[in-house]
């Protein structure tokens, strides 16, 4: 009865939305990474839209009856989205639920007990397990397109080595001293451990606290000991904090990196190859940067005064000469 009851639902939900099974992900990376495996057979859906910060996210009435009219329903896990088991819940949906980090050794918290981080995504290996997650669940909801989705996942997982290897070469450009990653929140983590570089953000792996003055300070440090030539902004956070940083401490902006949402159609970073391959390039570049020395802006004196002095020294030079002649 309950296979029945199951068969049912889908075949509603295939009515309603024209033949095609509805795939529901609880974030636009998710359903990026979908779309390039289903193809033209499904209809993908994401919760939290391109641009919003699934941390922070807050169900809507609305999302409840897209999770209802699901066939199957994809969510990262690991505390990512919090909030989605009850919205399952409230729907009343009959869809698949997919783990679809099944596999995946999450990065433990150092400090919270039984906390890990989220963002398993921006590992592009991890990346190929998400891949083949996705392909199995969607050969389980639909079995007779299963030779499309075997075969729309292969070029997607070569495509997502050849960028895992492009990522590596990119970093190796760093130099070594100078492979330290400044970032509003602790989305890199295992972009870091895969790629050698060590991560330093304002807030943690979550973006539901805001930063303290202790993490400021720790910042700021890293700034300042380690002369870090470029910090990085992040496309879903408000910037403010680490701008006011920058300009204090005489340090730029390298660029603004995706980390929990891919980008708006017609930018680098619309789909999740694009995202990776966009903060590879903003990081390779920015921090291949030759680090400067000498005296900093943020000891009050700006270029405009030096130019000021230069100005000043060469006309006591003309000066000087002038009056020599006479």
């Amino acid at each position: 009865m309950k296979k029945f009851l199951t068969l049912v639902h889908l075949l509603i939900c295939l009515v309603a939305y024209g033949q095609k099974p509805l795939v529901v992900s609880s974030a636009s990376i998710f359903a990026d990474m979908s779309k390039r495996i289903g193809g033209d057979h499904i209809e993908v859906q994401s919760i939290v839209p391109i641009g919003g910060d699934p941390h922070k996210y807050e169900a809507t009435p609305d999302d409840a009856r897209l999770l209802a009219g699901a066939s199957l329903i994809l969510i990262n896990g690991l505390t990512f989205e919090g909030w989605i088991n009850e919205v399952i819940d409230t729907s009343g949906t009959k869809a698949r639920v997919v783990l679809i980090t099944e596999g995946i050794e999450a990065i433990k918290s150092a400090e919270h007990q039984n906390a890990v981080d989220p963002h398993a995504w921006m590992d592009a290996e991890n990346g190929l397990i998400y891949l083949k997650n996705i392909k199995d669940a969607l050969v389980t909801m639909d079995p007779g397109h299963a030779q499309d989705y075997e075969k729309n996942y292969f070029v997607y997982k070569e495509e997502l080595t050849e960028l895992h290897q492009y990522i590596q070469r990119r970093m190796a450009e760093i130099p070594p001293a100078q492979r330290i990653l400044i970032t509003s929140h602790d989305a890199f983590s295992y972009f870091g451990n895969k790629y050698g570089l060590k991560i330093n953000a304002m807030m943690g792996v979550s973006t539901d606290a805001d930063a303290q003055t202790g993490d400021m300070e720790r910042v700021i440090e890293a700034l300042t000991k380690q002369k870090v030539p470029a910090i990085f902004i992040e496309s879903t956070i408000n910037p403010k904090m680490l701008m006011q940083i920058a300009h204090d401490h005489n340090v730029i902006i390298g660029g603004s990196l995706y980390a929990d949402s891919v980008g708006e159609p017609g930018t680098e970073g619309e789909s999740y190859l694009g995202m990776m391959r966009h903060n590879a390039d903003v990081i390779a570049g920015a921090l291949s940067r030759q680090v400067k020395t000498g005296i900093s802006l943020s000891t009050g004196i700006n270029w405009s005064m030096y130019a000021i002095l230069i100005a000043a020294l060469l006309l006591s030079w003309v000066l000087l000469i002038l009056k020599l002649k006479k």
